[in-house]
């Protein structure tokens, strides 16, 4: 049994190195199964998902011990449930919860039993959204959807990035899609935007992975944002033969140019210089 925590390393930790604070005990009201963490370096805030208590927590950027998040959206109103992913949109103080196929919208500082400001019921037939990502310079928001259940659900034809205009609300069309088997995405882990330059970083299994614990092919890849229909990504980490093996999280640091990357099957964090996409 997994033990429920956050825990804080130094930039340049390298090796079993030592956690610099933690976040963990029962006023947290931290889970296992919280499969997304997002920093908010506008108010110093990080929100992550509780699937088990169908709630979202905010906590300072500085938190540490057994302290109790500052804020829980949690309650019948709020439609929340199960869901283990996040996106947040700090510059327009949003946050967003893919759920039951639809895209949840929220303020970001809603506190309690509190109704989505705004509702995205993507109009496709490619699936549920899965993940969420928003680029609030071009005003448009990313989401991944997968169809189908198991392997089915690891075919590339079944995985797409689909873009709306960031305000849309209802049943809509996308604006565009991409996806195909040039793409490489039989699934999506952790997908996030990078507004300067319109960037959509993805964490992927990589192909022919299935449901294996880890495979050789995984890789993060880099599209953007104008990117349209089967097109492969323009930059790769990873890939066949790489070091990854099961990415699950991506973090940018711009100001040292490089991606963060967990991985589930190595147990570790793993920094890569990647000027690129910088």
């Amino acid at each position: 049994m997994a033990h429920p925590q956050i825990a804080a390393f130094a930039r340049v930790a390298e090796g079993n190195a030592k956690a610099t604070r933690k976040v963990e005990g029962q006023s947290t009201l931290l889970s296992r199964t919280m499969h997304a963490i997002a920093y908010d370096e506008i108010h110093d805030e990080f929100v992550v998902p509780q699937p088990f208590g169908h709630a979202v927590l905010t906590f300072r950027g500085s938190a540490k011990g057994e302290e109790p998040p500052l804020r829980v959206i949690q309650g019948p109103r709020t439609m929340l449930g199960g869901s283990s992913t996040l996106g947040i949109d700090p510059a327009n103080n949003e946050i967003l919860v893919p759920e039951g196929g639809k895209i949840l919208v929220f303020p970001r500082e809603a506190n309690g039993d509190v109704a989505p400001i705004r509702i995205l019921e993507p109009d496709t037939d490619q699936g549920r959204a899965s993940q969420v990502a928003v680029d609030p310079t071009r005003n448009l928001m990313v989401v991944a959807t997968q169809k189908g259940f198991g392997d089915s659900a690891k075919d590339p034809e079944n995985v797409h990035l689909l873009i709306f205009n960031r305000t849309d609300q209802g049943k809509v069309k996308p604006k565009w899609v991409i996806g195909g088997p040039n793409t490489g995405l039989n699934s999506i882990f952790k997908m996030l935007v990078y507004p300067p330059r319109g960037e959509i970083i993805a964490a992927v299994p990589g192909p022919g992975s299935g449901e294996e614990m880890a495979t050789e092919t995984a890789f993060v890849g880099v599209w953007n944002i104008d990117d349209k229909g089967d097109v492969p990504p323009r930059w790769t980490v990873g890939g066949p033969y790489g070091t990854l093996r099961k990415p699950r999280g991506i973090a940018l640091d711009p100001k040292n140019k490089s991606v963060i990357v967990s991985d589930k099957y190595l147990n570790a964090v793993l920094t890569f210089a990647f000027p690129e996409i910088f």
